[in-house]
């Protein structure tokens, strides 16, 4: 066990021993326990022995650093052990671990596994609420690293940042605890950041109904739109579904004017039945003419295999060409359950036109139990809104 004070020309120019497989190793005099390791190749590296067993950590080539960096890596090492640490046991230790995940890799696990069971509507909104808001900012960050100050700069940004969204802030928030629930589950997350802050965003229940002026401006603007987003919006204020829901109508779900919509594509995860008044047939006339061929009644412009995407940015212009300066997409659905309610339509069937449970009076036995499927109804509620639409917007 040859001791020597090691410098770099002592490096540099000692010779490998000469027998096959040999090694020598020549030990530090200033930093006790290192030691220079040369392997009958050549090969020449750092190490530190410790412990009473002799343990050894092997700390780098000597090509890749200096004498000086090996001394200070090792009297870091040094002081470890004496705090009860064991460096070659925790290298080992972390050679074996699987590799930490990131909040990218379990973005994509949750893609795959959990968003395929929501339905379309709420999948692909997800999606773009992941892409958009959670994965640029903390994409790379392993998933166990991320703490509360991660999220809560993040759901600020969204909430107070130069475009405020508060209500963006308050849906990323719910999608990243979802994630992380995910996680724990699987086994990727030991813990959900999330799971302690509260919503930042305020939330005012919306009461907005438009005005009969407002109606026929709106239908005007509309008018003005390119296809199928005119097509689209007017069918919203013709039968008042939800627009997640009627931006995937397909063609093989209409059949003798009635539009079916599955229980997989519903809010309330049940059939929903409802028969086409004038003005929406009108509106699937005009689609007929589109000269893509697609399964989607609205189909997009770029890829007419797929439903139109996000419908945010055309109800931003109809806020900036139109009169209604505070337009909302939901507001339309509103605003034909306030009007049919006016008309004298009845609590019930206003539920089941909007496929809504609350509204329907729908409870457990009455789903099992109640078979009526108010289909006249329906019809007869959407054709008194009909009239009074094709009235106001064109008259």
């Amino acid at each position: 066990m040859p001791k020597t004070r090691l410098t770099h020309n002592f490096i540099t120019n000692i010779r490998p021993p000469n027998k096959p497989g040999k090694r020598v190793e020549h030990y530090d005099t200033v930093v006790e326990g290192l030691l220079l390791r040369i392997t009958s190749t050549g090969h020449k590296s750092f190490c530190l022995r410790y412990g009473e067993e002799g343990k050894r950590f092997t700390i780098g080539k000597a090509d890749d650093i200096s004498l000086a960096q090996a001394r200070d890596f090792a009297k870091d090492l040094k002081y470890k052990v004496r705090h009860g640490e064991d460096p070659q046991a925790d290298k080992i230790k972390k050679r074996r671990s699987p590799k930490a995940k990131t909040v990218n890799d379990l973005s994509n696990v949750y893609k795959a596994r959990h968003l395929p069971n929501l339905k379309e509507s709420t999948r692909k909104d997800y999606e773009r609420r992941i892409d958009n808001f959670i994965l640029p900012t903390l994409g790379k960050l392993e998933v166990n690293e991320v703490e509360r100050y991660h999220v809560i700069e993040l759901l600020e940004d969204i909430a107070e940042g130069d475009s405020p969204a508060p209500i963006q802030s308050n849906r990323v928030r719910a999608i990243l605890s979802s994630m992380y629930n995910f996680g724990l589950n699987r086994g990727i997350a030991n813990t959900n950041p999330v799971q302690s802050i509260k919503p930042l965003g305020k939330e005012n229940k919306r009461k907005r109904v438009y005005e009969r002026s407002e109606i026929k401006n709106l239908w005007k603007t509309f008018d003005s739109l390119n296809e199928p987003f005119k097509s689209l919006f007017k069918m919203l204020l013709i039968c008042g579904q939800r627009a997640g829901e009627t931006r995937i109508m397909r063609w093989d779900q209409i059949e003798d004017g009635i539009w079916t919509i599955p229980p997989e594509n519903t809010k309330a995860k049940r059939v929903q039945m409802l028969p086409l008044p004038p003005l929406a047939l009108e509106v699937l006339e005009e689609r007929k003419k589109s000269p893509q061929q697609s399964d989607y009644v609205f189909a997009g412009s770029m890829n007419p295999k797929e439903p139109i995407g996000w419908l945010q940015k055309v109800a931003g212009e109809v806020r900036k060409t139109s009169e209604v300066k505070d337009f909302r997409l939901h507001d339309l659905r509103r605003t034909v359950a306030t009007y049919m309610a006016e008309l004298g339509v009845d609590r019930t069937t206003l539920g089941k036109v909007l496929n809504h449970k609350g509204l329907a009076g729908d409870s457990q036995v009455t789903a099992i139990y109640d078979r009526h499927d108010y289909l006249e109804e329906k019809r007869e509620a959407l054709e008194k809104w009909n009239n009074k639409l094709n009235h106001d917007a064109n008259g």
